[in-house]
């Protein structure tokens, strides 16, 4: 009996004294959660801390201008004339960021301005994603002994990639999907928008100069009509998409958030809502999750634009892909159109290609 006690005392503390140690873990894991120590901790808990952001009160909608310009399509012929002529134009700078440039004849494009004595700035990645050459390396090769081109990569940026598709000078700018590649200009489905409002010209110089020194941006420093990323792109995009009344339409490279496709998995089942990605073999989980009816894949050009539209009234027009690392780890740059005539331009094309996806 001695030892049946003994042996039942000594289960009945190790019991305990396991409860014990469950529970000074427990109390670890609550104190390290509250100063945002754990790893494991919720991303969904800070953004409930931050402020609410909505896209139609508040007066973020007022504060949006009707931009004219031109919208164009990819493939399309005018975009070349169009790049002829904005360089044939420029006469004192020339700023662009892009995540990467190979294409010979914009190349070139940059050496005639250079011989004009006009300063070329640029800031382009250096560390491409799966990228077995160093691009960035060959621009400063091609460019190497020229005092007027300046090449910067986004280090100083802190961001994971600089994903933009931006070029801005004196007169205008040019917010577009397509990198200044081959198969941009060849085989992809992009748009391209070019604008002149004096405003946005000038708050995309400071945005590039802010940039190339570093020193961080803030979403006050942006006009309401840019959306960047990761400033203020991720906030704007998901109310955008969550006050949707009755249409969105999207026509992008891939669709991978697990915020942006529960809200657009909740929408689908109040409005409609229609998506065009890529053609690639991760984008057949999309056609599953959402079916046929909601998202195709398109096959005549690779579906590298990236555009959003919503309620018929505001259209998107930018470098960003639907990615958590595009949303808040990249500088992404999109412009907001509320141009009826650019977003008629685009609804004709995205029906286009929709009956021609599967």
């Amino acid at each position: 009996m001695q030892r049946t006690y003994q042996s039942t005392v000594k289960k009945s503390w190790g019991q305990e004294n396991r409860l014990l140690t469950f529970l000074i873990l427990l109390a670890i894991i609550y104190f390290l959660t509250k100063i945002q120590l754990w790893p494991w901790y919720s991303t969904s808990t800070e953004q409930e801390n931050q402020p609410s952001f909505s896209f139609e009160t508040g007066g973020y909608v007022e504060s949006l201008k009707v931009l004219t310009g031109e919208m164009y399509i990819w493939p399309d012929a005018q975009v070349q004339n169009d790049y002829k002529q904005y360089f044939a134009q420029t006469d004192e700078f020339l700023k662009l960021q892009n995540y990467q440039i190979t294409q010979t004849k914009r190349k070139e494009e940059f050496q005639k301005l250079t011989e004009r004595n006009i300063p070329v700035q640029m800031i382009l990645e250096n560390r491409l994603y799966a990228s077995y050459q160093n691009y960035f390396k060959q621009m400063q090769e091609y460019f190497s002994g020229n005092a007027l081109v300046s090449i910067q990569s986004d280090d100083p940026m802190g961001t994971t990639y600089v994903h933009t598709k931006m070029m801005v000078n004196e007169d205008g700018f040019r917010i577009q999907t397509a990198n200044l590649t081959k198969a941009s200009f060849k085989s992809n489905r992009e748009h391209f928008y070019y604008g002149t409002d004096p405003e946005i010209r000038e708050n995309l110089v400071k945005l590039f100069d802010t940039d190339r020194q570093g020193s961080g941006l803030k979403a006050s420093d942006l006009h309401p009509n840019l959306v960047v990323c990761p400033v203020n792109c991720r906030s704007v995009i998901e109310a955008l998409l969550s006050e949707a009344k009755e249409s969105i339409l999207i026509q992008t490279q891939y669709i991978v958030d697990p915020e942006i496709l529960q809200i657009l998995r909740h929408q689908s089942t109040k409005i409609n809502v229609n998506l065009i990605v890529a053609n690639t073999d991760e984008n057949q989980d999309l056609i599953e999750y959402f079916g046929s009816d909601i998202a195709r894949i398109f096959k005549k050009h690779y579906n590298h634009t990236k555009m959003i539209l919503v309620d018929d009234k505001y259209l998107l027009l930018g470098s960003m892909n639907l990615s958590d690392n595009s949303l808040d780890n990249n500088r992404e740059i999109w412009i907001i159109l509320l141009n009826p005539d650019f977003i008629s331009q685009f609804k004709d094309g995205f029906w286009a290609d929709w009956q021609q996806s599967v």
